[in-house]
């Protein structure tokens, strides 16, 4: 079993932090190997962000995807310049349908999660959309793995903003409970 994960957006998202904590995460799972990596655009807020996450039941050699399973796209520059990297035919793409209007064809697999729109109209702070789209994925990647997310969440951000990153992850795990992509 190999899964590779890409999360990408911009710098301020917290794109980097779901790639950590989802490979955090993995340190429950003691039959799985984990990498994890990240790069960042030439300017930390507002620039290109992207981290890959690779789990394999065996030894990993390269820490970045080469066919990636899953896609989350959380800005529409990070989708024109990594889409080209998935395969129509087999990668699903997740995107934050608030900040990107569609996927082009022949993309198929496609699960629309309107994260920073929750984040902004109900959580009424953007900056748990991350989280709230880790919610929202968990079971694509991890299927029954979502109290385990729960506690590396929590362990992983500042206590003063707990409740409310753990009220996302749950709004996010809510919407995916109802909206599961096909």
């Amino acid at each position: 079993m190999r899964k590779e994960i890409i999360f990408t957006g911009f710098g301020g998202q917290g794109i980097i932090l779901m790639g950590v904590i989802m490979a955090r995460m993995m340190e429950h799972f003691p039959d799985l190997q984990v990498a994890q990596a990240q790069s960042y655009g030439p300017a930390s807020r507002g620039g290109a962000c992207r981290t890959d996450v690779v789990i394999s039941d065996r030894q990993i050699n390269y820490p970045k995807s080469s066919r990636p399973d899953l896609m989350v796209f959380m800005s529409e520059e990070a989708l024109k310049r990594h889409l080209p990297e998935g395969d129509p035919a087999t990668t699903l793409i997740v995107y934050d349908s608030t900040l990107i209007g569609s996927i082009p064809p022949p993309f198929s697999k496609i699960y629309p999660v309107p994260a920073t729109k929750v984040a902004e109209e109900e959580l009424k702070n953007r900056i748990v959309a991350n989280i709230f789209m880790l919610g929202a994925v968990i079971d694509l990647i991890t299927p029954g793995g979502f109290d385990i997310l729960k506690q590396v969440v929590r362990k992983s951000i500042p206590q003063k903003s707990e409740a409310l990153n753990i009220k996302a992850l749950d709004a996010g795990y809510q919407f995916y409970q109802t909206h599961k992509p096909t």
